[in-house]
């Protein structure tokens, strides 16, 4: 009974087997209900028989009607039919003692009837004649006492009747809250949380959802492999992020090699002078040589260390970061494609920025598509502008990165952030550095917005929320 399709099963025919057991017990009730009115007119016609009795018997004793004897003797014997008839139902309803009491006083009754020739000649004692009528007015008695217990054997039927539609009722309403609780629990819950995930992937946030492990249902088997699909999905985002990173190097590695070539060629020139001139130079001189030459070393380290450092493979790792310092650190990395394409870059902080708890190198890769997107678009030189300054507004940092490019037309704008979309040839781009751009900011609940026209340049603002979700208190 672990898949919803057997417990939905079973729901329906436990509501088989309650419809059904209240339609025969409906049927049971209605069946005896009929029975109980004919019984109960059957007792309505021996209390009328022995009524007529009790008529022609007032006429034989205050008339001396002899004609009434024999009326009383076809209704006597009618009375006793009617017993004989109605004898397993008496007893039913008032029990066997009383039922042989009244036929002991029915026989009693007939046999002063036999002698029924003296009440009417009038020889007949008082004594005689009142306990003649006591005995009729048992009769009577017994006949209404019978009616009497019947009908309220009847009454009760037709209560416990009216009580039956609130107990099925309740049986059902019952029903339909555990039905309501077991799908809002089992089924609506969860599918909640697959939407609302749904909307997260589409977000391009791969967050699981929580389960139970030790459930097999069918939406527990759903989440399962949505799970699966997330995590395959955020995995190939790290691969796309480190393929990205890698065309990216690619882009800037002329730069590079021309930034470590001048401090080697500074090293050979200052090694040179070393080797020509030692004995020549005083002590000052050299170590001013040895200062040099340990400076270009240094840089040309630094050079490497932050090229291995961006290019390393790694999991996201949040920590608090000066954005001056990171956008300013970026710009060094391709600060020889600026030189190279005659690209002027400024900095501009309207006002203290806050540092934010982020991933930083997924940020430097933010900055670095960003200015390597200008760069590209400026072929023959231009001017790329970084604006940091708060949105008191909505409590948020804003990042414009301006160029005086050649725009995006407006066509594209929609697309641009789109994997794989891409206007450029085939050797300028993968298309996929503005999509990776979009999930990093996405990710720190963030947004990145653009506006662009052709011939006058381009700005992307990035706004970051100042004690977002990925905020320390």
């Amino acid at each position: 009974m672990r898949t919803i399709r057997a417990k939905i099963l079973i729901f329906f025919v436990l509501c088989l087997v309650s419809v059904g057991g209240l339609t025969i017990l409906y049927y049971e009730n209605t069946i005896s209900l009929r029975h109980k009115l004919i019984v109960i007119e059957n007792f309505d016609d021996l209390l009328e028989d022995i009524l007529e009795l009790r008529r022609y018997e007032k006429n034989l004793i205050f008339y001396r009607d002899a004609a009434s004897i024999e009326e009383c003797v076809f209704y006597l014997f009618k009375i006793e039919d009617d017993y004989k008839r109605l004898n397993k139902d008496i007893r039913r309803v008032i029990g066997q003692d009383e039922a042989h009491k009244f036929r002991d006083t029915l026989e009693k009754y007939k046999h002063v009837l036999e002698k029924g020739m003296g009440l009417v000649k009038g020889g007949t004692n008082k004594a005689r004649i009142e306990r003649f009528r006591l005995m009729g007015r048992d009769l009577v008695d017994f006949a209404e006492h019978l009616i009497m217990v019947k009908r309220g054997r009847i009454e009760a039927r037709l209560n416990r009747s009216l009580i039956m539609p609130l107990i099925s009722i309740s049986i059902f309403f019952v029903l339909i809250i555990v039905v309501f609780l077991w799908v809002s629990r089992g089924i609506l819950k969860p599918l909640h949380l697959v939407e609302q995930a749904t909307e997260e992937v589409a977000k391009e946030t791969f967050v699981p959802i929580p389960t139970q492990s030790e459930k097999k249902d069918e939406i527990s088997r759903l989440i399962g492999a949505f799970n699966k699909m997330a995590r395959e999905l955020e995995s190939r985002e790290e691969q796309l992020l480190q393929s990205r990173k890698m065309a990216s190097i690619g882009t800037f590695t002329s730069g590079i090699a021309h930034e470590l070539n001048n401090p080697i060629n500074n090293i050979s020139l200052i090694v040179e002078s070393l080797m020509e001139d030692d004995e020549e130079l005083d002590h000052s001189e050299r170590t001013h040589l040895y200062q040099d030459l340990m400076n270009q070393a240094e840089r040309t380290s630094d050079i490497v260390k932050n090229l291995l450092e961006f290019s390393r493979a790694s999991h996201p790792r949040l920590e608090q970061v000066s954005l001056e310092e990171l956008v300013g650190r970026t710009a060094q990395l391709v600060k020889n494609e600026f030189r190279i394409n005659s690209i002027r870059f400024s900095k501009e902080v309207q006002d203290e920025i806050p540092q934010l708890n982020l991933d930083k190198k997924g940020f430097q890769q933010v900055f670095l598509n960003l200015f390597l997107n200008s760069i590209q678009a400026m072929k023959g030189g231009g001017e790329i502008k970084a604006i940091l300054q708060l949105v008191h507004a909505s409590n948020e940092i804003r990042i414009d990165v301006k160029d005086t490019g050649e725009g995006i037309p407006p066509e594209n704008l929609g697309n641009i952030f789109d994997p794989f979309f891409s206007t450029k040839k085939e050797d300028e781009g993968t298309g996929l550095g503005l999509s990776v751009s979009y999930s990093i900011i996405r990710k720190h609940g963030g947004r990145i917005e653009v506006k662009s026209e052709p011939g006058q340049g381009t700005c992307f603002s990035i706004f970051l929320p100042i004690g977002g979700k990925h905020e320390k208190d």
